[in-house]
């Protein structure tokens, strides 16, 4: 009797320990430099470092589609070395799959001659850019300013509202959209000859999505439909929009680990917690390993929001000037910190920021001083830092 529920007892372990593996990926993130790698015929993928957005180069006798730009200025120029060393044919398209700076901030480049594509909601807050943001856009390549002298985004797209086809020298190439009330126009791109997709925000690879209670990164219900729609296309190679390369693993994966989210915070709101101890509860670390642990705290409220049946935050914000020292940077100048009126402000350097003072953001360093003007909300967690809008480094 005892050794049968020894022999029990070692099954469930071994059972559960095959369970816990499977939930616990290993470590994957990208190497310290980007890599380009060859996917099929005339595609390549943009692998950024240190699981920086990736991108992805389409090869065609009529010209070269270019999917998302790159993380920064750095990265947008290695980008197109890395075309150049491939072929002699001119960037003609730039599929942006997220309006984020991290994807489409490389694109004044490009752009003209290329020709932007985007969603149609997308385009529409291309059309209502504030002039620092367009002021941002001229400038972010010094080479560039004549070019887009007097242009602004809006000047050079290309919109669709759902899906479009592009046919180019013998390659079909789909730019999906699924349909999300809140999040602006990710699309996915699918090369259905070569089985290669590059799965836009939903399709990330060993890393805590980006979801935030004012559901401007898009729900886990609608990142589900988008997983449902790339599950079904069963691709071989799957560019995430972060981290390394995958497959229609990671696409399941990454459902499994949205519905175990969920499954988490519903378990709270049954036992009457509330929204305190629900984020101070609440935790993925059964996948050990991924990156951006930092957005537990929003992702726990966003379904929380999600399973009371509530809509996005409505934020509330005022600008902000200070004076200070920069303390820390981070990312590549996509994160500072910064000592001012006696308190440390954590910031965020976006696309939009205007930056005077320096070239890009990767110039920025510690003990440099500084203004800012940044975006301050009245009553959301600006958990990654407040947002800036004009960052000046004194000489």
């Amino acid at each position: 009797m005892a050794q049968g529920r020894a022999r029990m007892f070692g099954l469930v372990f071994s059972l559960l320990a095959a369970w816990l593996i499977q939930l616990a990926p290993s470590v994957a993130m990208t190497g310290e430099t980007a890599e380009f790698v060859k996917l099929a015929d005339d595609v390549y993928a943009y692998v950024g470092k240190k699981n920086d957005a990736n991108a992805m180069v389409i090869v065609t006798t009529q010209g070269v589609v270019l999917v998302d730009t790159g993380n920064n200025q750095p990265d947008t120029r290695d980008i197109a070395a890395k075309i150049k060393s491939v072929t002699n044919h001119p960037v003609r398209w730039v599929v942006i799959t997220q309006y984020h700076g991290d994807h489409f901030g490389g694109s004044p480049l490009f752009t003209p001659p290329a020709t932007l594509l985007v969603h149609e909601r997308v385009a529409r807050d291309l059309a209502a850019m504030k002039p620092h943001q367009i002021k941002s856009w001229r400038k972010r390549f010094p080479e560039r300013a004549q070019a887009l002298e007097g242009l602004a985004p809006k000047d050079m797209m290309m919109s669709f509202p759902d899906r479009m086809t592009l046919n180019l020298g013998g390659k079909r190439i789909e730019l999906i959209y699924v349909d999300d009330q809140y999040n602006i126009g990710d699309v996915a791109v699918w090369l259905p000859e070569s089985g290669v997709l590059h799965g836009s925000f939903a399709a990330y690879k060993d890393r805590h999505p980006d979801i935030r209670p004012d559901y401007s990164h898009g729900t886990t219900i609608t990142m589900l439909k988008q997983l449902e729609a790339l599950l079904a296309l069963k691709p071989r190679i799957v560019v995430p929009s972060h981290g390394p390369l995958s497959d229609v693993r990671d696409l399941q994966n990454m459902v499994d680990y949205i519905l175990l989210a969920r499954q988490k915070v519903r378990v709270m709101m049954d036992r009457g917690l509330g929204l305190p101890e629900i984020v101070k509860g609440f935790d993925m670390n059964d996948y050990k390993g991924w990156d951006r642990a930092s957005h537990f705290d929003w992702m726990a409220e966003t379904i929380w929001r999600e399973l009371s049946g509530l809509g996005p935050i409505v934020t509330k914000s005022a600008e902000r000037d200070v004076s200070g020292v920069v303390t820390k940077v981070a990312e590549a100048g996509r994160n500072l910190t910064l000592a001012a009126q006696g308190r440390e402000i954590r910031l965020r350097v976006s696309s939009d920021t205007n930056i005077e003072g320096v070239a890009d953001r990767t110039q920025l360093r510690e003990g440099m001083k500084v203004t800012a003007t940044y975006i301050e909300p009245e009553n959301f967690n600006a958990a990654l830092g407040f947002d800036l809008v004009e960052l000046g480094v004194q000489p």
